[in-house]
């Protein structure tokens, strides 16, 4: 019996085109785990293939190598991680306001790299006043009673859950 790895051949570029790769050398170039996202990228329109022999997709290594340096983030979330730069990083909190929990999920970076920015951005130029307000407001008495509510309606109990409803129709302005 066959594997898949014996029966899959590299297929040659068609002739003209040896400077470019298939969708598996892409996806791999790329660092996703699976030629799936390339073409996810090919329908967004970020990808323009040429077609070989029997239909196979072609991409030229000048525009694969543009799209690595735009940092083009993986897909999937057990594809490798692309390098984000301090300076991308520091650009992704100026964008709009987040939080260390956000550049984690947004950049795929660690919890320590995403607190060392963090902190590096909120010494040279901090986040502007609305977001000051907003972290006060998180923390207010008011939305600490609010989460707690919230909490109480994932309770087991039918009543817990009526009492907190009603009581979360009282705090609303």
């Amino acid at each position: 019996m066959l594997t898949q790895a014996t029966t899959r051949k590299t297929i040659r570029p068609p002739s003209g085109f040896e400077d470019h790769l298939c969708r598996r050398d892409a996806a791999a170039l790329l660092g996703f785990a699976s030629e799936f996202k390339v073409r996810q990228l090919e329908k967004e329109g970020r990808l323009r293939p040429i077609r070989g022999a029997m239909g196979s997709a072609w991409y030229p290594r000048a525009q694969l190598d543009a799209l690595r340096g735009k940092a083009v983030r993986p897909l999937s979330p057990t594809a490798p991680r692309v390098r984000w730069p301090d300076d991308a990083l520091i650009a992704l909190l100026r964008e709009k306001p987040r939080s260390v929990v956000d550049l984690v999920v947004d950049a795929g970076i660690s919890i320590s790299r995403a607190e060392r920015v963090y902190r590096f951005w909120l010494a040279h130029e901090g986040p502007g006043q609305a977001q000051g307000e907003e972290t006060a407001e998180r923390r207010s008495e008011r939305r600490i009673e609010h989460d707690a509510l919230v909490r109480q309606l994932r309770d087991a109990d039918p009543k817990v859950r009526r009492q907190a409803f009603e009581e979360l129709k009282r705090l609303r302005p």
